[in-house]
């Protein structure tokens, strides 16, 4: 049975940043990027220390979309998919990500998330909260890379503690219509 309990964070951020966001700018000057990506994550050593059963690291592909209503205010929501072993699990799983950006070329958001796997008890996971810095340039009209270092923790008073040893790389281009 689905919980509804991990997807509320989800939907009500969801929900007031679009609501906020479509209403805070002339339509022309709205843009909607579609694109795809790559996380690197890692493991971090205490699991493994502690005898848990999980990959230490590897490749996350991601498919993200950001609505940027012009300014310096935008969203994002993300799609990551991890293979077996991640967080334990011995299916696949899926992550749903949304984000606040603020700032051009080089910005700061901070998201909320879950993840989802069968394998998973009760199939989804705490939600998370995250943080990321990046650097959103064009390649060519319309065409952004965009070159990110994320963190995620269980709560968000936590977000202030990140260690190297728990940042995620990441890189996505996106095509702008």
């Amino acid at each position: 049975m689905l919980r509804m309990r991990p997807l509320l964070p989800l939907a009500l951020l969801s929900l007031v940043l679009l609501l906020t966001l479509t209403g805070s700018s002339p339509a022309g000057a709205a843009e909607h990027r579609f694109g795809v990506g790559v996380n690197y994550w890692r493991t971090l050593d205490d699991l493994v220390d502690e005898g848990f059963d999980v990959e230490e690291d590897g490749l996350a592909p991601v498919v993200t979309y950001q609505y940027r209503p012009g300014g310096l205010i935008g969203l994002q929501i993300d799609l990551e998919y991890f293979e077996e072993g991640f967080g334990g699990s011995l299916s696949e799983a899926l992550s749903p990500q949304v984000y606040v950006t603020v700032g051009g070329g080089l910005y700061g958001a901070v998201g909320v998330g879950i993840t989802y796997s069968s394998d998973f008890q009760d199939e989804f996971s705490d939600p998370f909260w995250a943080a990321r810095v990046g650097f959103d340039f064009e390649l060519l009209p319309k065409i952004h890379l965009d070159i990110h270092a994320n963190y995620r923790a269980n709560a968000f008073s936590e977000l202030d503690q990140a260690d190297t040893d728990t940042v995620i790389l990441g890189a996505a281009v996106r095509a702008g219509f």
